[in-house]
């Protein structure tokens, strides 16, 4: 067994005994006699650092011994300083404690429990067994970042059964044995094997950034602390250069983009009617004595405007019907028939006009870079 110092969350660095060292796949792993490295565990990744000058990658726990994977080798019973990635470190307890924290408020309100917690590299997110609204969220995270501004304790320890047969605390698991509880006071209490901040304070803030429905429940995104600071930053300057680009200011960026979004959709609504006269037009000036295949040519069109043509130009042929609408490099298409099976013509008319494309006995389309005078060829001949 390794004694484990991470009951005390802020200690970055220590002192200890190489016992074991082993080459595996990806480095070495290293058994100390006492760490304070994090192993993997509750959702969030084990600590990295340096043991002496041996990089520690990850850290992982197996029936009790905590092992340090490290790029190079060290030798039983060397004396080593252990210290931890204090950046890293820092920003998992600022969201580890910022998620105990904002959870607390939504259990004592809600009475919902956290069924899934996932710490990642870009952000936090917490599964709850019940519905909750965004602005319910915003309000428990308004509570949080007061009791940040309070500076309240976070405690560790580890009730006796007897203790805990009385102690009401939230757990996402059942039936451990020696519980380690942490205690934000008059907060929340729960059963936790991570690291932790001292004080709230220290979390710096919390902000819920999404949330979303989730297996009947909620999947709540949040970062907390210098994350959520960073992460505030890269937003303020999508809207800096938004503001930018729409000559308004960061404060009236929504409504620019609503002015915008209006004339976009007014500008499509033209194009609409526009690619509709056009589409009327060609129709109108359909004609096929014969009744054999023949084509007709288009400018950019899109693919709705395209089929509505070829559904009344299939009417005038007992062959095939196609209309090309011009595109970069040749022409995308679309073909209908009524008498001719298209899925199995697909692949000679593809091959014979440079094409791809597919569908069904009734109608196919897709793409050819053959000139007009190919396709007009080719029609005449089928």
């Amino acid at each position: 067994m390794t004694q484990k110092l991470f009951d005390d969350g802020e200690l970055f660095e220590f002192e200890a005994v190489v016992i074991s060292c082993e080459k595996v796949k990806k480095g070495y792993e290293i058994v100390l006699d006492k760490t304070a490295f994090f192993p993997e565990g509750g959702g969030q990744a084990g600590d990295i650092g340096l043991l002496s000058d041996a990089k520690v990658l990850d850290t992982q726990e197996r029936q009790g011994v905590v092992y340090h994977l490290a790029d190079k080798p060290l030798e039983a019973g060397a004396k080593v300083t252990g210290k931890i990635d204090r950046d890293t470190r820092l920003r998992r307890m600022q969201n580890h404690s910022g998620e105990h924290l904002i959870m607390g408020f939504i259990h004592k309100k809600y009475g919902y429990e956290n069924v899934g917690f996932h710490l990642g590299a870009s952000e936090v997110t917490l599964d709850l067994n019940g519905v909750i609204s965004y602005d319910e969220l915003l309000e428990c995270e308004r509570q949080a970042n007061e009791a940040v501004a309070k500076d309240v304790k976070i405690t560790i320890s580890y009730p006796g059964d007897d203790e805990l047969k009385t102690l009401s605390y939230r757990s996402k698991l059942e039936n451990m044995q020696n519980i380690r509880i942490v205690t934000i006071e008059g907060i929340d209490v729960c059963a936790c094997c991570a690291p932790h901040l001292s004080s709230t304070g220290k979390i710096g803030a919390v902000k819920v950034l999404a949330a979303e429905s989730y297996k009947g429940g909620t999947r709540v995104h949040i970062l907390c602390g210098l994350d959520a600071c960073d992460e505030f930053e890269k937003r303020q300057s999508a809207v800096k250069e938004i503001s930018r680009l729409l000559s308004a200011k960061p404060d009236k960026v929504a409504d620019a983009v609503a002015r915008l979004l209006k004339e976009n959709g007014e500008l499509r609504q033209k194009l609409s009617d526009i690619a509709a006269a056009q589409a009327d037009s060609i129709i109108a000036s359909l004609t096929n004595d014969g009744r054999g295949s023949f084509a007709v040519f288009t400018d950019t069109l899109d693919a709705n405007t395209i089929r509505r043509i070829a559904n009344e130009g299939v009417k005038l042929t007992d062959g095939m019907f196609g209309v090309f609408s011009a595109s970069q490099g040749g022409y995308s298409y679309i073909i209908a028939s009524s008498n001719v099976p298209l899925r199995a013509k697909s692949k000679e008319i593809n091959a014979s006009l440079s094409g791809k494309g597919g569908g069904s006995d009734a109608m196919i389309q897709g793409s050819v870079s053959a000139d007009r005078q190919t396709i007009e060829d080719y029609f005449r001949a089928n």
